[in-house]
C-alpha cells in the first residue's frame, strides 16, 4: 500500500526514502535520521514500526539494550525546524 508512496518520493528528492514508517507512512532521508531512528526504535510521530531501506549501522540489539525506553526523540533527532519559527 505505501510503495506508491516511495516510488514518488524517488522521483521528487532524486532518491529513495532511507526510513518509513510503517503505519503513519511518513518518510526520512538523511543519514542523520537513520541513526537517530535506529536508537529511538519506532517513529517519533506515531509510535509505528520503521523500516529501513538499509540496515542501520550497529546491531539493533546492542542499540535497544543501551536505549531508555522514556528518551525524548528531540534529544535524538533535534528539535523540528518548524520549532524555529
Amino acid at each position: 500500500m505505501l510503495a506508491p508512496m516511495v516510488m514518488s518520493s524517488a522521483r521528487l528528492y532524486g532518491s529513495p526514502a532511507r526510513v518509513l514508517c510503517e503505519d503513519c507512512g511518513f518518510l526520512w532521508y538523511g543519514a542523520t535520521a537513520v541513526h537517530g531512528l535506529s536508537i529511538i526504535g519506532h517513529c517519533p510521530r506515531c509510535g509505528g514500526s520503521l523500516h529501513f531501506r538499509d540496515e542501520p549501522n550497529g546491531s539493533s540489539d546492542v542499540v535497544a539494550g543501551a536505549v531508555d525506553e522514556m528518551l525524548d526523540p528531540a534529544k535524538v533527532l533535534g528539535t523540528p525546524q518548524s520549532w524555529d519559527r
